[in-house]
């Protein structure tokens, strides 16, 4: 199990740090070669089709989770049975909402046109190609979700890697102002189609049970079993986007796209933080529910409350050095391009919003596994309905770092409730829970922040070098107290078996 884990977890570790990189490289590239209104522009549309894609109703967790649970059972005709539901399901999805933006294209494309002078050729291309990267995303989420579910992991993420560098490389070598819009937009449309391809192929291994697409296999009930489920996943995804993906459509339906990247570019480095927590929590949904299919819950708990420790003992000096260190590193990045009062106010107030929740890293990956997260569809829409609602007042009072404020104060309320349910279904306290997954981390934390506060105030942040400098001493500095202070000897130990062996020392 240890090792599998690792497996999935490493390769999605790996993706994710091919994808920071990919973005540090070319962010500002496609910042000057499209324009903060098409930079906007692209951000808006795609935080639109955030939305209609709550139109999956949750089936995507529900297809990892289904599959995991059948393969537990090695029952071969429910995972055909579950494949050829989802994509008759999500191909139904991916072309009514790809159909909505090629009708669009042809009726009222000028209504994305920066102004009546423009010429609307490039923009009625990018709609046209939005719907098709649309009509086979949803049938490409089915695949990936399979393998996921199979916890095969590193399939998918060798191929998202290998996607990545190639848009990259050609977007780095082929982009003009005058085609940056319409490439980038294609590119990620060809390498959707091309992903739902091999994701299919590798699902068609024998090593992987020959999981292959055959319409005799439908079954209105299975898909009604599955939708069931998924609905409780619909409702907390569809809350999820209304807090994640509102700001942008406010922002930008308010102050107008050309306002967005001053927000977007912060939101994108904060968002890392977040990012991280859900590629280390991704593989454990499941693994909880094979482990809860075996009636293993000693060995949950056990799991749970571990991989929180280590996950939240990652996340707490993250977001204290993001809030830190991410103004400075904006204005070096993008050469002055914002006002740095004002990124530094969207930074601090991004990391809050982000990293509250994550103190809590697993409670949806548990709940769901375990088919309990029908608490997510009763707290998380009111939550997200007060966020919007805070996000247009505050955005009309404040701008920009509005939208930003609207987002925190909500999640002071609902990150309690969530804990307290998980606390329930593992059978400990919410002062359990934080005495030995959160509060190990605060005196660690809390001189590693005073080393980057001392570093800020008198050095400043003048180039990467003293950024790099700063995260390595600060950083090194917390390492060294949270191996000393926070860990118990069996949790070193476990991390040191975990650790390459030319790394190890006695502990």
């Amino acid at each position: 199990m240890l090792k599998r884990v690792l497996v999935n977890t490493s390769s999605s570790m790996v993706q994710l740090l091919v994808s920071m990189a990919v973005t540090f490289i070319m962010a500002p590239i496609y910042l000057e070669m499209m324009g903060h209104y098409d930079y906007g522009l692209r951000e808006m549309v795609f935080a639109f089709v955030g939305y209609m894609g709550m139109l999956d109703l949750g089936m995507r967790p529900t297809i990892s989770r289904f599959a995991s649970m059948h393969n537990a059972h090695r029952d071969r005709e429910s995972l055909l049975t579950v494949y050829a539901c989802s994509l008759v399901f999500m191909g139904i999805v991916g072309t009514f909402l790809a159909s909505f933006f090629w009708v669009w294209s042809f009726t009222f494309p000028e209504i994305i046109y920066p102004n009546e002078s423009e010429s609307g050729n490039k923009y009625v291309l990018f709609l046209l190609l939005v719907g098709a990267q649309l009509f086979f995303v949803f049938p490409k989420f089915v695949t990936a979700s399979y393998l996921e579910g199979l916890q095969k992991y590193y399939f998918k993420n060798v191929v998202n890697i290998l996607s990545t560098i190639t848009i990259a490389v050609i977007a780095y070598n082929y982009m003009t102002p005058e085609n940056g819009l319409i490439l980038l937009v294609g590119l990620v449309a060809c390498s959707v189609v091309v992903k739902l391809i091999i994701f299919g192929l590798i699902l068609m291994r024998p090593a992987l049970g020959n999981i292959y697409p055959n319409i005799r296999y439908f079954s209105r009930a299975k898909l009604r079993e599955m939708l069931s489920f998924g609905f409780k996943s619909f409702i907390q995804g569809a809350a999820s986007k209304v807090e994640s993906i509102s700001d942008k459509l406010v922002i930008g339906s308010i102050l107008g796209p050309a306002a967005l990247p001053v927000y977007t570019i912060p939101s994108t480095l904060v968002g890392y933080m977040a990012t991280i927590t859900m590629t280390l929590t991704h593989v454990f949904m499941p693994l909880f529910s094979d482990l809860n299919a075996r009636n293993q819950q000693a060995k949950i708990k056990a799991v749970y409350m571990v991989a929180s420790k280590l996950v939240v003992g990652l996340v707490i000096p993250m977001g204290i050095g993001i809030s830190l260190i991410g103004g400075p590193f904006i204005a070096i990045w993008l050469e002055g391009e914002f006002d740095p009062s004002l990124v530094d106010a969207i930074v601090v107030l991004l990391v809050v919003y982000m990293l509250v929740p994550k103190l809590n890293p697993f409670a949806s990956r548990y709940l769901t596994a375990i088919n309990k997260h029908v608490i997510f569809a009763k707290v998380a829409p009111p939550a997200a309905l007060v966020n919007l609602g805070l996000s247009i007042w505050l955005v009309f009072e404040y701008g920009v770092v509005g939208a930003a404020l609207g987002s925190v104060l909500p999640v002071f309320v609902v990150m309690p409730i969530f804990l307290k349910v998980v606390a329930n279904n593992l059978e400990i306290t919410m002062l359990q829970y934080m005495k030995q997954v959160i509060w190990p981390a605060l005196l660690p934390v809390t001189v590693m922040g005073s080393v980057l506060m001392w570093w800020r105030v008198e050095h400043g942040f003048s180039g990467y070098l003293d950024i790099i400098l700063s995260v390595v001493v600060s950083g090194a500095v917390y390492c060294l107290l949270y191996w000393l202070m926070a860990l118990k000897k069996e949790e070193r130990e476990l991390l040191m078996r975990i650790m390459p062996a030319r790394f190890r020392w006695n502990v």
